[in-house]
């Protein structure tokens, strides 16, 4: 067990002095009542309860006082907690093509906003991360039930330059718990590959991939390392044409990519981030509920225990006294 406040477990120390207390006010409420008649009439007009009866509402309040005294210090437990070890890992397209309009009111825009619906889509036990990769992949969020935190880092999203969807899987494969890949290389499946959680990549792309390792290849890393690859098209039929520092380019939409990457890590593609798309893509992906130890706060739990102890001694005492002290 660890404190986060330690020092307030010096309020412990004040327990023996409040019992020493108890006992010096029962002698002194004895020797006030033994004054009002003659110590061989005493016994016989006063029906005194049990020591331990008089005594066991006050230890119930001092417990509950010590209690109250180690909550303040705010202990650290790590506890077994039933969790969704399930992992998903968003991978955005931030290349310079994903500022095309073909999909309103830019490719990226429209991808980011296709980002949040699957995101509440999905449950909320489910670990989502998020990648984004153009050049080369960047993780902005590592695999966490924080959704609002998840939509802050999408909204930081900004359009790069060239696009590496080899490397933007390689890096959602590094940050999924249990498994890691590095382009050039074809590791053996991970040890206790059968216990793996479920793991899984969305890609939201428009499919063209002109830079860094090869996407079908990091897509067989994926398959090897048990994590299926999800991929959605963002973009048009055919691409579009938009002007870029004067000239009209054409800006591709390769959907043939998308799906030989889907089919390669066992996943599947949806060609439009509608929400019925985005709907069925979050009904795929897998769930494993399980026990971890998780660190966690319980000054909750001291609490709630120190109130039952104090209505046990107010309930006591009013039983057999009549009054709560």
């Amino acid at each position: 067990m660890e404190f986060i406040w330690p020092l307030m477990l010096w309020a412990l120390a004040l327990a023996p002095f409040l019992w020493w207390g108890h006992r010096i006010l029962l002698r002194r409420q004895q020797r006030t009542a033994e004054q009002f008649a003659e110590p061989r009439l005493f016994g016989q007009l006063v029906v005194r309860p049990p020591s331990w009866q008089r005594s066991l509402p006050v230890a119930c309040y001092l417990i509950a006082l010590l209690l109250l005294a180690v909550a303040m210090a705010r202990p650290v437990l790590a506890l077994p907690l039933l969790v969704n070890r399930a992992a998903v890992v968003i991978a955005v397209d931030t290349s310079k093509s994903m500022i095309a309009t073909d999909a309103q009111p830019t490719r990226l825009e429209a991808a980011r906003r296709a980002a949040r619906v699957f995101a509440d889509l999905v449950p909320r036990s489910t670990r989502v991360g998020l990648v984004a990769f153009s050049e080369y992949g960047t993780v902005l969020l590592p695999p966490g039930t924080d959704r609002a935190a998840l939509v802050e880092a999408l909204d930081r999203l900004q359009p790069q330059s060239a696009t590496s969807m080899g490397g933007g899987i390689l890096e959602a494969l590094r940050v999924l718990r249990g498994r890691a890949g590095a382009p050039g290389e074809r590791p053996e499946p991970p040890p206790g590959a059968g216990v793996l959680a479920p793991g899984s990549i969305v890609i939201f792309s428009d499919g063209v991939s002109n830079f860094g390792p090869n996407p079908e290849e990091a897509a067989a890393l994926a398959r090897d390392a048990r994590v299926r690859i999800f991929t959605v098209g963002v973009g048009r039929q055919g691409g579009t044409v938009m002007r870029v520092e004067g000239q009209l380019v054409l800006v591709p939409f390769d959907v043939g990519g998308l799906q030989r990457i889907a089919q390669i890590a066992g996943g599947q593609f949806f060609p439009t981030t509608g929400e019925e798309d985005l709907r069925a893509l979050s009904q795929m992906l897998g769930r494993d509920l399980g026990w971890e130890f998780t660190r966690q706060e319980v000054s909750f739990l001291l609490m709630a225990v120190a109130g039952l102890f104090m209505l046990a001694g107010g309930g006591l005492s009013l039983l057999w006294f009549g009054r709560v002290p």
